[in-house]
């Protein structure tokens, strides 16, 4: 858990990143006492934030604690696998 308006680091979402890409579903939902609808989109959602603030070059960025972000994040992930895909 993190305070409300601080910030989240680059180095801190890679490790969420790699402990949760190493878990199942079930698994986040149990241990992390997720909903499986956020255990679902946590790894997808990860990765598009450790993209961005790669292009963007910093090291630090603000998440707000939003479902609809969520969802849309989910939405722009998708829609950028399924167009590599074709590649």
């Amino acid at each position: 858990k993190r305070k409300e308006g601080k910030p989240l680091s680059l180095d801190m979402l890679r490790e969420y990143f790699k402990e949760f890409s190493n878990l199942s579903v079930s698994q986040r939902v149990v241990l992390y006492h997720l909903r499986e609808d956020r255990a679902d989109v946590i790894v997808p959602a990860l990765l598009i934030y450790i993209n961005v603030m790669r292009w963007v070059d910093t090291e630090e960025i603000y998440v707000p604690k939003i479902g609809l972000a969520d969802g849309l994040i989910h939405t722009l992930y998708e829609e950028v696998r399924l167009s590599e895909m074709e590649v």
